[in-house]
């Protein structure tokens, strides 16, 4: 009988990133994204080859054996006295100790790496950030940015300490720690934009001073922008009936408006002036006119100062124009604003659409776009490239004389 053919080798297993309740415990396991398993026979197969170490191997009973591996994976999941995992041995995990390297602080700032079997690895820090807390790790880094731009170092060392740093080393080495393993994933960019913009509103929000969102002549804001949304599409007796619905005639909204708008144009207090304005934004798109209304609507949700920033996952998706005819129409009215044209009138005579269905598509893009990087430097500049082509065809450049 013919011996039985060679069996093929089975395929090796994917490498899988470690479980957030693992990351931290080795250096290694997080530069390479290798299993704490395949780390520990890496190190073993490294340490058994080198001239310079000398690996002595005990025999360990069996049931020992499997007694610690049960062992290890209980400890894995559970956490310590300070909030960090506890390594195979149950023992707390600490750079110091675990990576058998330690460091003073005040004078060793660049210590990010230790030495094992010849071969340099970097030293993670996670502080009291988790890992996946990306928004989080950008509002603290921009926080301590604001605090290290004024100057104090008094300041900046209270900082530090607010957001949990020994010191201005210590969080450098958390920062290098999330730049290290997540710098080049998109997503990590997207949340820096959208806790830019979470910063930006609580900004916003702290300038308001007691009174300036009082209703005015017992029209709030939110009433103030809805009317203001249905005022472009009706004229005559037709506006009229619509002020009185809101038990207004036009000499009452005449001031009303004159008093809102005054509020959001208040050059003395900026970021006042554009917490009303974005909350006039919110109540616009919230009433819902026009052919986007419904999306507009649905991304208003989203748009206040006083609303969780939702970038790329605002309400209104379905209800939109798609972003390609979302960049078409906005570099056509770039276009014809720079050749004199009233953008206006082309809006409706090229895309059959006013002011207000502008905008009201621009509820959700404007969101969608501020907190998606490859979004805006990918998809965005081709497109905007080839409609500027388009609609400056055939058009004289009023520069092309000027000598560079």
């Amino acid at each position: 009988m013919p011996p039985p053919p060679p069996r093929k080798p089975p395929a090796p297993a994917a490498k899988q990133k470690p479980s957030e309740s693992f990351i931290g415990n080795d250096s290694s396991t997080m530069m390479t994204e290798e299993t704490f398993e395949e780390f520990e026979a890496r190190m073993q197969a490294e340490a058994a080859s080198s001239d310079d170490e000398e690996v002595e191997e005990d025999e360990v009973d069996e049931d020992e054996v499997d007694d610690t591996s049960d062992g290890e994976e209980e400890a894995e999941h559970q956490l310590g006295p300070g909030g960090r995992p506890l390594d195979r041995f149950g023992v707390e995990w600490d750079y110091v100790s675990h990576e058998g390297m330690g460091f003073n602080d005040d004078e060793d700032e660049d210590a990010m790496s230790f030495e094992k079997n010849g071969k340099t690895y970097f030293k993670p820090d996670w502080g009291k950030l988790r890992p996946s807390e990306w928004v989080k790790y950008w509002t603290v880094n921009f926080a301590l940015e604001a605090a290290q731009g004024e100057d104090d170092d008094d300041v900046y060392l209270a900082a530090l300490l607010e957001h949990g740093f020994r010191n201005r080393n210590h969080w450098k080495r958390v920062q290098h720690t999330f730049l290290r393993h997540y710098g080049q994933d998109p997503e990590f960019v997207d949340a820096a934009l959208e806790a830019r913009q979470a910063g930006t509103r609580d900004a916003m929000k702290k300038a308001v001073k007691p009174g300036m969102l009082d209703p005015i002549e017992g029209v709030s804001i939110q009433q103030y922008a809805a009317i203001a949304a249905q005022q472009m599409s009706v004229t005559g007796p037709a506006f009229v009936k619509l002020l009185a619905r809101h038990k207004l005639d036009e000499a009452k909204f005449a001031r009303v408006s004159e008093g809102w708008m005054a509020r959001m144009s208040d050059a003395s207090d900026p970021m006042a002036s554009a917490a009303i304005a974005t909350e006039y934004a919110k109540g616009f798109a919230g009433g819902g006119v026009g052919q986007y209304g419904a999306s507009a609507q649905e991304a208003s949700e989203s748009l206040g100062i006083n609303d969780k920033v939702a970038g790329k996952n605002a309400k209104g998706a379905s209800g939109s124009m798609t972003f390609e005819k979302f960049v078409e129409v906005m570099t056509a009215q770039s276009c014809w604003a720079q050749q004199g044209k009233d953008a206006n009138q082309m809006l409706k005579k090229v895309f059959s659409m006013n002011a207000v269905d502008w905008s009201n598509a621009s509820a959700y893009w404007s969101q969608k776009m501020s907190t998606d990087y490859k979004l805006m430097t990918e998809q965005f500049p081709v497109l905007q490239a080839k409609y500027t082509a388009k609609y400056n065809a055939g058009v004289e450049d009023p520069d092309a004389d000027l000598e560079v």
